[in-house]
């Protein structure tokens, strides 16, 4: 029952998100993935009364459903420290793409990890783990699981990349806190069972790890 109900609400955020990233996020939250903070706008007003809550400094991001790739776009201004640097990012962003928008919590740094759900035409869902941010296209480190997958499981998947090492910290960095990524992990492959039939592809990037957590910090669901 519980599993059902879980696949009833999620099926609402996923109909949801089909304009913005801000339910795709509840998404994964739904799952026991920790995600930023991150509140829809659509004027100035509402941009600084989300920052107030959020707490600054933020991330501005374009909320447009038309724009998947918001980097691309130019749709994402960072390091937004005060009310009067939101007033004129807003301005910008709305003047150049439209209204619609998302402040967000700025996530401290830690090692980046992608995570992702890929469709077999003869497997259905797989679950895809590998280095994220930047070093997506540079390193091509990735590896690829049949779900369900367990907390064992997705520590070996863990160990079969090359940021491996990263993630125990390297040059003095505090070690990401494993546990964490593996609940991502496994949350993302209940996600991908529940939602087998609804999903073509869902894309974490960046999966922030750090001392004290994994944050996804976006994603990107496309429906089937």
């Amino acid at each position: 029952a519980a599993r059902g109900a879980r696949r009833a609400r999620a099926l609402h955020l996923l109909a949801a998100g089909e304009g913005s990233a801000a339910p795709q996020l509840a998404l994964l939250r739904e799952y026991g993935i920790a995600t930023a903070m991150a509140s829809q706008v659509t004027d100035a007003d509402s941009a600084l009364a989300a920052a107030s809550q959020i707490g600054f400094p933020v991330v501005l991001k374009t909320d447009e459903p038309t724009i998947a790739h918001k980097s691309d776009a130019h749709g994402v201004i960072m390091g937004i420290q005060t009310p009067d640097q939101l007033a004129s990012a807003y301005a910008d962003l709305a003047a150049r793409l439209g209204p619609a928008a998302l402040v967000c919590q700025t996530v401290r740094g830690g090692v980046e990890l992608a995570l992702g759900i890929a469709r077999d035409h003869a497997l259905g869902p797989l679950l895809v783990v590998g280095a994220g941010g930047v070093l997506v296209e540079l390193l091509a480190d990735r590896v690829v699981a049949l779900p369900p997958v367990t907390p064992g499981q997705a520590m070996e998947l863990l160990t079969g990349l090359r940021v491996r090492k990263l993630l125990d910290g390297v040059r003095g960095a505090a070690p990401a806190d494993l546990d964490a990524v593996v609940r991502a992990i496994t949350g993302l492959s209940a996600l991908a069972l529940d939602l087998a039939d609804q999903i073509e592809a869902l894309d974490i990037n960046p999966l922030i790890c750090g001392p004290t957590g994994a944050i996804a910090v976006d994603a990107l669901v496309v429906r089937r």
